[in-house]
């Protein structure tokens, strides 16, 4: 699958599950939404300053926990 269709695929899910769920869900959707509306941006060039932070947040800790090595970016790996 398609980075770029599975970000989709993944914002669709959780947009539903906020319409039809109650404040628990909708807080989990929304972490997920937020995360992915970020790469979103990222991946098609019209990120904020915010979304670079959280990737390298998110690309750091992978780093930190030697899931990726050290000169990788989980987000261009293709």
């Amino acid at each position: 699958m398609d980075l770029s269709q599975h970000i989709e695929d993944k914002l669709n899910y959780y947009a539903e599950a906020i319409i039809k769920g109650h404040e628990k869900i909708d807080e989990h959707a929304l972490g997920e939404m937020t995360f992915y509306m970020a790469l979103r941006r990222i991946l098609s060039g019209t990120y904020t300053y915010e979304d670079v932070g959280l990737m390298d947040a998110i690309n750091d800790t992978l780093q930190e926990l030697k899931l990726i090595g050290p000169d990788i970016t989980f987000y261009k790996v293709k």
